[in-house]
C-alpha cells in the first residue's frame, strides 16, 4: 500500500551584515508619560478623559468543587448610573482543567503534573442590551472595551504596584473606566467581522481533541522545561488553527501529554519517514484510547522528536510528516514532528492542517472541558531563550535592530558570543508577548504598546521549576552545587507581579581542604589576568602584577574579581566574578552563618549545614545545630614568665574548639602564638599587630587584635582560636621586665577552651610540694600530675599528654613561728634616684612565745643567719644618656654612704652601660648590657662580687637623637571617583617630622617639593554597563484621597550619560515607576462595597515521601561470588575502588568497583568498537536513596538514573560507549560493577564512521566508499578518560575552492556534555577545546570527495 506523505519545512536564512543602532526614539517628556499612556491611551496629563474608579463584582455561576475552575465566569461593574455584566464561557480551552502530564522515566515509575487555569478570554455582553465587547477576565482582572450607544467604555484594572494608593476608598481591586466617542459603532455592532467571514467561521467550528507524545531525544535536550516548550509550541499552533480565515475554526484541546524519559522498542525513528510514521501510528494504539467515546481519547497522536528527518532523496529540510487526511483513519491518525525550535509550533499546525483535511470528523465535542486562555509564549520564552534554542545555548539576542524592520518581524540573534557586530536571522517572528521595549509587547510580529494590545489581562509572574543543581564548582576547599529558576513562567507582564521568594539555592560540596589557602585560591584567579590589558585610557593598554584584593574590598564587590595591583595601591574588576566558592568577607560586622562564599557575584552567608542562608552555625563544641552538651570548658589563668623570654604557658591539644585567650597588662608583655614552630603572631620581642592567620578568608582561623587607649598605649590583647585544632599550637607571653619591678610588669592573662568529654577522663590536678621553711613564712613549689577520675587516682604522666601540662609555680606557706628569728624592718629609702642603688633596714632579733612576739638580744639568733643591713635596691630604669658622673655626686650627699661605711664593706650592684644607637637621627636601638661596679666608686669589677644577685639579661631600648629630616607622608587612597570605568582616587600626601618620637604636620614647603608623590592615582572598580535613570516624580494624582505619582524610566550609557535604546538596559533591574501618594481625606466620601467573586488558587497534591531502609548492610564485605559465577575477566579489566574515578576501560569485560571511593562524584567510562553495544551488570550497591546517593548511565542513545532496586539490574548503552557517574554522601557507599561486550543487535553507526580512544590521536576527512556510494554523514567520535578534557588542533583544512562563498561543505565538532556545537568551513585552521571527555565530529557529505580534505591532531587535556 503506498502512503502518501505531506512534508513542509523551514529556511534559516544567516545574515552576517551589521547595521547601525536608530536614533532612540524620544520618550514622552510629559509627567511619566508612559505610565498615563499605558491606563488612558495618551501621553499628555492635559488629555486624560474623565474617569471613574469602581470595583467588579465576579462570582462563578456553577457550583466549584475543591480546586476545580470555573466553567461559567459571571462578571459586572457600575459606572456612571449602568450597570455593566458580562459572561465567560471556555469555549477557547486548550487544555482540560484535569488535564495531566505524564512523564513515563521507566517501565514502573512515572511522574504525573498537574496544570490548572483561572482566566478566560473572548467575554459576551449581558448589559446593557445591545453592547458588543471584547473583554477579558484573569483572577478577579476585568480588560478591554465595551462599545454601547455610539461610545466606548475603557476597563482598566489598577495595578498591583498601584492598588495600595487606593486602599482608603475600600477597593481591593479597583478598576479604572472611562469614555470616549466612536465612528466605529455600527461595525462594531456588526461584529466587527464581515458578515460572510463570521457566518463562516460560526458554521465551521471543529474539535480537535490531541495527545502529545515528547521523545526522549526531546526530553533529554529539555530536561524539566520539556513540558512548558511543548505547551508554548501547542499555544502558538492551537491559535494558528483558530484563524477564520482558514475556512474552519479549529478548536484544539489536549487530551493527554506524554514525556518518554526512555526510548519505547516499537518506536524507531528513521531516515525512512514512511516507517517511522507507520511505528507511531501502531504504537500510538497502545496508549491512545481506540474507543471515541473514551474521555482520554484523542484525534490526533502528535510525536515530537528531535531526530534529523528527511527524504528519500536526503533533502533534510523536512520538518513533519503526516498521512494525507489522517485524522478519520483509525490507522493513520498520527503526525511527527520535529523540534527545531519555535517554529516547531507552525509545524504542528502545518501538518494537523494536512491531517485533518477536508472531513466532517471533528464535530464532536471532547467530553472533558476546562481552560487555559491562549498563552503569549513570549511571556515564557524571551528573546534571548528562543535564540539559544534556535542557534544554541551560546545565542542571544541583537543589541541593534535595523529601523527599517519591526524588531517583533524577525527573530535575529548574536551566535558567536564574542562578535556583537553581526546578527544572523531565522525568518519567523518573535513569539507572541516577547518583550521588545518599554511596556511594549510583540504581537503576531509588530512591536505594540499596551493601548494597543487591548484587551490584555494582567499577568503574574510565576516561578519556573527549578534546574538541575550545577556541577561542583571547585575541586576542594569548599565549592557550591547550585540551581537556579526563573520568574518566566510566564514573566509579568501589562502591570503584573514579580515573582516572590529565592531564584537560587546553592548548598556547598567538596569540603576537603585544598593544598593551597582560600586566599591563596583568590590570588591565583587574580594571578591568571597578568597577560590582559587594562585600558586606563582608551589608547593604551597597561599590564599589572595582580593579587588579590583581600583588605581592600568585601563583600559583594569583592565578589565581583575584585583584584589589586601589587606596588601600585589600587585595584580593579578584573573579570566579572570569582569562581563560586571563592571565600569573601563579609562587608558588615554581623555574622550572618558559618562560611562567606562568592555565589554568582555576590558574597553569600552559608550555614554551618551546607546550605546558603540556612544561619545554622556551629555550638562551641564545633557542632553544627548543637547545645554544648558534647565538651567541657577548661579554663585557668597565668601571671608569671622570664624577663627578655617568650614563655609557652598552653599549647592546644588536637580538637580543641572555641579557644579565647585575654591579657590585660600588655603594657610591658605581650602575647604570641606559634604554629607548628612558626611565629604567626609576634615572636620578635615586640608587641603585634592585629593579624588573622592564614587569612580573613579561611574557615579555621586565628584571630589576635591588641586595643590601644587613646594614647595609643596597648590596654587588652586577644587572642581567638575558633578549631577544631588540627596542629600544635602554642601560647606564648613575652614579659620585658623581670618581678624586681612588683607585680606591674606580670602578665594577667586568663584563658579558655572546649575539649571533647569523651577525653575528659585524665585530667591534670595541682600537687603541692614541701615548704621551703621549717618555721615561720616560706614558699613551696605546685606542680600538676595526672589524675583518673574513673578511678579517683594519680596515674602516669602520659595518660594525660593530650592536654597541656599547666607550668609549675610558687605560692607562699606559713609553717610553725620559729623561737628566735631576724626580724627586718621596712627597707629605707633608696640611694639612688633611678636605677640600682643601696637601702638601709634594720635588723632585729624577735622571740615568739604563746602568740606575741617580744624583742630579745642578737646574740640569742644565729649570726650566720643575719640579713645584710644595707641591701641593693632598684628605682626604675636609668633613661639613657643619663650622667653617670652626676649620679655618682648624688649617691655621695645621700646617707647611705655613711652606712656603707660603718658596716666596713664594700656592696658592689649591677649597673646597666648602654651601647651606641642604630641610627644617626630620629629613634632608634641601643644595646644595654649590665657591669658588675663598686656601689661607692663606681668602678668597674669582677661579676662574682655581684653574686648571689643574678645578673639582669641584656635588653634593647629605644634611643632619641636629633630629629630627622622632613619627609613626604601617603596615606591609603581613598574611594574610586567612578562606580564603573576608569576614575580617579585621592590619596592624601602630607609633610612631616618625628620629634620627641610624634609625628609632626609641617608646611609643605619644608619637603622636597621634587620628590611629592602624586595626589590621585587611577582607579576602575569594574568596565560601565548600561543603567537605568528616572525623572522626577509628579504631582499626586488627585487633589484628594489617595493618588498616584508616576515617572519616567529610560536607558542611559553611564560614559556619555546620553539617552540608548531601552533594549540595552533590558537586563538589569528596574526600579518603579508609580507610586502611592496621599492628598488628604476628600469630604463626604461614599465608597461602596460589593462581594468579590471567589478566587481560585491551584494546589500541588501532598505526595507521601519515599521511605528508605531502616539498615544498611554492608554489602561490599559480604558479596561472594562462587567460582561459577565469578566473570572470566582479564587481570588487568578488575579495577578496585580506590583508583578507579577518572579511567576509562577498553576491555571487552571486567569488573568495577566503585564502593568506598575518597571522590563523592565518580566518573568512569566504558569503551569498544563501533561494531560492539555495551552492558553493564550491578552486582552490588550500597547507596542511600533517602541522603540523595544516585548512579547515573549514559551514552549517546540512553541516559538513565536510579538508586533503589539496582542489584543484578542490567543496562544497555546501544552503543560501543558508556558513561557510568557515582554521587555518593557517606564515606563507604558505591556500586560494583560488570561490564561486557558483544555485537550490536543494531546498526547505530555508518560505515564510514570512526570510533577513536587514548590521550592523542589523528582525525582525517573520510574517503569515497568503493563503488561511488556516499554515505550521507560521517562522524567521528573521540573518547577520553573522564577526568580530561579534549583539544582538536586542526592542522589543514581545505573543503574546495569555493567553500568561502557557500555553506554546502562543513565540518561541525560537537561538545557532547554541553551538546554545544561549532560550524567550520573554508580553509580557515582552527583550536578547539571541550568541557567534557567526549567530542564528535560531523563531516558534510561532499566533504569526503576528492576535492575536500581535512586533517587535524586531539590530545587530552587537564580539566579547567
Amino acid at each position: 500500500m503506498l502512503v502518501s506523505l505531506v512534508i513542509w519545512a523551514l529556511v534559516m536564512l544567516p545574515l552576517g551584515s551589521c547595521w547601525p543602532s536608530p536614533s532612540r526614539e524620544k520618550f514622552l517628556s510629559a509627567l511619566d508619560a508612559e505610565d498615563v499612556f499605558s491606563y488612558f491611551g495618551t501621553s499628555s496629563v492635559s488629555d486624560v478623559p474623565e474617569f471613574v474608579l469602581a470595583e467588579p463584582t465576579c462570582p462563578c455561576r456553577e457550583e466549584q468543587i475543591g480546586l476545580m475552575s470555573c466553567r461559567i465566569q459571571h462578571c459586572s461593574v457600575e459606572a456612571w448610573g449602568e450597570l455593566y455584566a458580562f459572561e465567560f464561557l471556555e469555549d477557547h480551552a486548550l487544555l482540560s482543567s484535569s488535564f495531566v502530564s505524564n512523564q513515563v522515566v521507566n517501565s514502573s515509575f512515572s511522574l504525573l503534573k498537574r496544570f490548572s487555569g483561572n482566566c478566560f478570554a473572548g467575554g459576551n455582553p449581558l448589559r446593557p442590551p445591545g453592547a458588543v465587547c471584547r473583554v477579558t477576565y484573569c483572577e478577579g482582572q476585568l480588560q478591554g472595551v465595551v462599545i454601547a450607544d455610539e461610545e466606548k467604555i475603557h476597563i482598566r484594572p489598577v495595578r498591583s504596584k498601584d492598588v495600595a494608593l487606593l486602599k482608603d476608598l475600600g477597593f481591593s481591586r479597583p478598576h479604572i473606566l472611562f469614555r470616549s466617542a466612536t465612528r466605529e459603532a455600527n461595525t462594531a455592532r456588526a461584529g466587527r467581522f464581515p458578515s460572510r467571514l463570521q457566518k463562516r467561521a460560526e458554521g465551521a467550528v471543529k474539535h480537535l481533541e490531541l495527545m502529545v507524545i515528547a521523545g526522549p531525544d526531546v526530553y533529554l535536550y529539555h530536561k524539566e522545561d520539556t513540558e512548558r516548550y511543548i505547551l508554548a509550541n501547542l499555544n502558538i499552533g492551537a491559535e494558528l488553527l483558530r484563524d477564520a480565515s482558514l475556512g474552519a475554526h479549529f478548536r484544539v484541546h489536549l487530551m493527554q501529554m506524554l514525556v518518554l524519559r526512555e526510548p519505547e522498542a516499537e518506536v524507531n525513528i528513521t531516515t525512512n519517514i514512511t516507517s517511522s510514521l507507520i511505528s507511531v501510528c501502531e504504537w500510538s494504539k497502545k496508549v491512545n484510547p481506540q474507543n471515541d467515546s473514551d474521555p482520554q481519547h484523542a484525534d490526533i497522536v502528535l510525536y515530537v522528536t528531535r531526530f534529523d528527518l528527511e527524504l528519500p532523496d536526503g533533502n533534510k529540510e523536512l520538518r513533519g510528516v503526516t498521512q494525507l487526511g489522517g485524522v478519520c483513519s483509525s490507522f493513520w491518525s498520527c503526525v511527527i514532528t520535529q523540534d527545531t525550535g519555535f517554529d516547531l509550533g507552525i509545524t504542528i499546525a502545518h501538518e494537523i492542517g494536512h491531517s485533518t483535511g477536508q472531513t466532517n470528523c471533528l464535530n464532536d465535542l471532547p467530553d472533558m472541558d476546562g481552560s487555559i486562555p491562549g498563552w503569549k509564549p513570549g511571556l515564557y520564552y524571551g528573546a534571548d531563550e528562543q535564540c539559544k534554542i534556535a542557534f544554541g545555548s551560546v545565542a542571544t539576542a541583537c543589541t541593534f535592530a535595523d529601523s527599517n524592520v519591526d524588531i517583533c518581524e524577525v527573530l535575529s540573534c548574536h551566535v558567536q558570543p564574542a562578535d556583537k557586530s553581526s546578527c544572523t536571522r531565522l525568518l519567523v517572528p518573535l513569539l507572541d508577548g516577547t518583550e521588545c521595549g518599554i511596556n511594549k509587547w510583540c504581537s503576531k510580529g509588530q512591536c505594540s504598546s499596551l493601548e494597543e494590545l487591548n484587551p490584555m489581562a494582567v499577568v503574574h509572574g510565576q516561578w519556573s521549576g527549578w534546574s538541575p543543581f550545577s556541577p561542583c564548582s571547585r575541586s576542594c576547599g569548599g565549592g557550591v552545587v547550585l540551581r537556579q529558576r526563573f520568574c518566566n513562567n510566564p514573566r509579568p507582564a501589562f502591570g503584573g507581579q514579580e515573582c516572590r521568594g529565592a531564584s537560587v539555592q546553592a548548598e556547598m560540596c567538596n569540603t576537603q581542604d585544598c593544598l593551597m589557602t582560600q586566599q591563596d585560591f583568590m590570588a591565583e584567579q587574580c594571578a591568571a589576568t597578568n597577560l590582559k590589558p587594562l585600558y586606563l585610557t582608551v589608547e593604551a593598554p597597561s599590564f599589572y602584577t595582580w593579587t588579590s584584593a583581600v583588605g581592600f574590598a568585601k563583600g559583594d564587590m569583592l565578589c565581583k574579581h575584585m583584584c589589586r595591583a601589587i606596588e601600585n595601591q589600587f585595584m580593579v574588576s578584573r573579570e566579572d566574578s570569582f569562581v563560586d566558592g571563592t571565600r569573601c568577607e563579609q562587608d558588615d560586622s554581623e555574622r550572618h552563618g558559618a562560611f562567606n562564599l562568592c555565589v554568582m557575584g555576590s558574597c553569600r552567608a552559608f550555614g554551618c549545614d551546607g546550605q546558603m542562608h540556612s544561619k545554622k552555625v556551629m555550638d562551641s563544641c564545633k557542632v553544627c545545630g548543637g547545645d554544648n552538651t558534647t565538651c567541657t570548658e577548661v579554663s585557668g589563668s597565668y601571671t608569671e614568665g622570664k624577663a627578655k623570654e617568650y614563655v609557652t604557658f598552653l599549647s592546644l591539644p588536637y580538637n580543641t574548639t572555641l579557644v579565647r585567650i585575654t591579657n590585660r597588662r600588655p603594657l610591658f608583655t605581650h602575647l604570641a602564638v606559634k604554629v607548628k614552630g612558626e611565629y604567626v603572631v609576634a615572636g620578635k620581642g615586640k608587641i603585634s599587630l592585629n593579624v588573622t592567620y592564614p587569612s580573613v578568608l579561611e574557615d579555621n582561623q586565628i584571630k589576635y587584635k591588641v586595643f590601644l587607649t587613646k594614647d595609643n598605649l596597648p590596654s587588652l590583647e586577644e587572642v581567638h582560636v575558633d578549631g577544631p585544632t588540627q596542629e600544635e599550637i602554642e601560647i606564648q607571653v613575652y614579659r620585658r621586665y623581670g618581678k624586681e619591678y612588683g607585680n606591674v610588669t606580670n602578665p594577667d592573662i586568663t584563658f579558655s577552651y572546649f575539649v571533647p568529654r569523651e577525653n575528659l577522663t585524665y585530667v591534670w590536678v595541682p600537687q603541692q610540694g614541701p615548704c621551703s621553711v621549717t618555721c615561720g613564712e616560706g614558699t613551696q613549689p605546685v606542680d600538676h600530675v595526672c589524675f583518673d577520675q574513673t578511678k579517683n587516682e594519680i596515674i602516669e604522666d602520659q595518660w594525660c599528654l593530650e592536654h597541656p601540662q599547666p607550668l609549675s609555680e610558687q605560692k607562699p606557706c606559713a609553717m610553725e613561728p620559729c623561737l628566735y628569728r631576724w626580724k627586718m624592718s621596712q627597707i629605707g629609702e633608696c640611694s639612688a634616684l633611678c636605677g640600682t642603688g643601696v637601702a638601709q633596714q634594720n635588723l632585729t632579733c624577735v622571740q615568739f612565745r604563746d602568740g606575741s612576739e617580744s624583742v630579745v638580744d642578737d646574740s640569742l639568733c644565729p649570726a650566720e643567719e643575719k640579713p645584710l643591713s644595707i641591701v641593693p635596691c632598684v628605682v626604675n630604669v636609668c633613661p639613657l644618656g643619663w650622667d653617670t658622673e652626676e649620679d655618682a655626686q648624688l649617691l655621695q650627699t645621700s646617707e647611705s654612704l655613711g652606712h656603707i661605711q660603718l658596716e666596713n664593706r664594700t656592696v658592689y650592684v649591677w649597673s646597666p652601660l648602654a651601647g651606641e644607637c642604630s641610627v644617626s637621627c630620629g629613634r632608634g636601638k641601643t644595646q644595654v648590657q649590665y657591669v658588675c661596679v663598686a656601689f661607692d666608686t663606681k668602678e668597674e669589677t669582677q661579676e662574682e662580687n655581684c653574686h648571689p644577685v643574678p645578673k639582669p639579661e641584656s635588653r634593647t631600648e629605644v634611643c632619641d637623637l636629633r630629629p630627622c629630616p622632613p619627609r613626604w607622608k601617603v596615606t591609603p587612597a581613598g574611594p574610586c571617583s567612578s562606580s564603573c570605568g576608569p576614575g580617579l582616587a585621592v590619596q592624601l600626601v602630607t609633610c612631616v617630622q618625628i620629634h620627641h618620637g610624634k609625628e609632626v604636620l609641617l608646611e609643605e614647603r619644608l619637603c622636597p617639593v621634587a620628590e611629592k608623590p602624586l595626589t590621585r592615582v587611577p582607579c576602575v572598580i569594574r568596565m560601565c554597563s548600561y543603567e537605568w535613570s528616572f525623572s522626577e516624580w509628579s504631582e499626586c494624582s488627585t487633589s484628594c484621597g489617595n493618588g498616584i505619582q508616576t515617572r519616567q524610566d529610560f536607558c542611559l550609557n553611564p560614559l556619555t550619560r546620553k539617552q540608548v535604546n531601552a533594549i540595552f538596559c533590558r537586563h538589569f533591574p528596574k526600579a518603579i515607576v508609580v507610586r502611592g501618594c496621599s492628598a488628604g481625606p476628600c469630604p463626604e466620601q461614599v465608597v461602596g462595597t460589593g462581594s468579590r467573586g471567589a478566587e481560585l488558587q491551584a494546589g500541588t497534591p501532598a505526595v507521601p515521601p519515599m521511605t528508605a531502609a531502616a539498615t544498611k548492610e554492608a554489602i561490599s564485605k559480604d558479596l561472594d561470588l562462587p567460582p561459577s559465577a565469578a566473570p572470566a575477566v582479564p587481570r588487568e579489566g578488575t579495577e578496585t575502588s580506590g583508583d578507579v574515578c577518572g579511567k576509562l576501560f577498553l576491555n571487552a569485560t571486567g569488573v568495577i568497583n566503585m564502593m568506598g571511593v575518597e571522590s563523592s562524584d565518580c566518573t568512569v567510562a566504558i569503551g569498544r568498537p563501533l561494531r560492539e553495544e555495551v552492558t553493564v551488570s550491578i552486582l552490588a550497591s550500597s547507596l542511600n536513596c533517602s541522603a540523595g546517593e544516585v548512579v547515573l548511565f549514559s551514552g549517546r542513545m540512553m541516559w538513565r538514573t536510579g538508586c533503589r532496586n539496582l542489584p543484578l539490574s542490567l543496562i544497555n548503552s546501544r552503543t560501543n560507549t558508556l558513561i557510568v557517574k557515582q554521587r555518593v554522601l557517606l564515606p563507604g557507599n558505591g556500586v560494583i560493577l560488570q561490564y561486557n561486550s558483544r555485537t550490536a543487535t543494531k546498526k547505530y553507526y555508518q560505515d564510514c564512521d570512526k570510533q577513536l580512544f587514548g590521550p592523542q590521536g589523528e582525525i582525517v576527512n573520510p574517503v569515497q566508499l568503493p563503488g561511488g556510494r556516499r554515505a550521507v554523514v560521517c562522524r567521528t567520535f573521540i573518547t577520553v578518560a573522564p577526568r580530561h578534557r579534549i583539544a582538536i588542533r586542526a592542522l589543514y583544512i581545505d573543503l574546495d575552492k569555493e567553500s568561502n562563498k557557500t555553506h554546502f561543505n562543513y565540518i561541525l565538532v560537537r561538545d557532547v556534555s554541553t551538546m554545544k556545537t561549532m560550524v567550520f568551513h573554508g580553509k580557515h585552521q582552527f583550536f578547539w577545546e571541550s568541557t567534557g571527555s567526549q567530542a564528535e565530529i560531523e563531516f558534510h557529505e561532499n566533504v569526503n570527495d576528492r576535492w575536500t580534505s581535512f586533517w587535524a591532531e586531539y590530545h587530552a587535556i587537564e580539566p579547567k
